[in-house]
């Protein structure tokens, strides 16, 4: 009995878990971690809720900088730059991908935004494209 108990009481916690991770962010979540890199990969995304997410979490960070186009710009440091500089390196690359990732799968659902924010799902966007194929 008391088995079944504590595996009831576990059950009821991963769900609550569960129901919490997947319900609606605050504003200050939004601002604190770059919640918007998981929504994109969510094909039942708000479109309205990624951009506000997006928008509000670079209204508190840095947004990263653009990709280094001059030839040699790197050359003029003759030393190898620290531990710590090589990591922020890292993250602001990962970023830029992260920011290109964004601006790409905005393009791409842009036309198949709803007017309350949801997006059509390929399914959906699948049967469209044949309806439009057989007029």
């Amino acid at each position: 009995m008391k088995n079944l108990l504590l595996i009831i009481t576990i059950l009821c916690c991963a769900l609550f878990s569960h129901a919490q991770q997947s319900g609606a962010y605050t504003e200050k979540d939004y601002a604190r971690k770059p919640l918007w890199i998981s929504m994109i990969k969510d094909t039942s995304a708000n479109f309205f809720e990624v951009e506000k997410a997006y928008k509000i979490y670079f209204q508190h960070h840095t947004p990263p900088g653009g990709e280094h186009d001059v030839i040699g710009e790197h050359a003029k440091e003759e030393k190898m730059p620290s531990k710590h500089e090589q990591r922020k390196m890292q993250a602001d690359d990962h970023m830029r991908l992260e920011v290109k990732k964004y601006d790409h799968w905005r393009m791409q659902v842009q036309p198949y935004v709803q007017s309350d924010g949801s997006i059509l799902t390929p399914s959906q966007r699948l049967q469209m494209w044949k309806d439009n194929k057989a007029k």
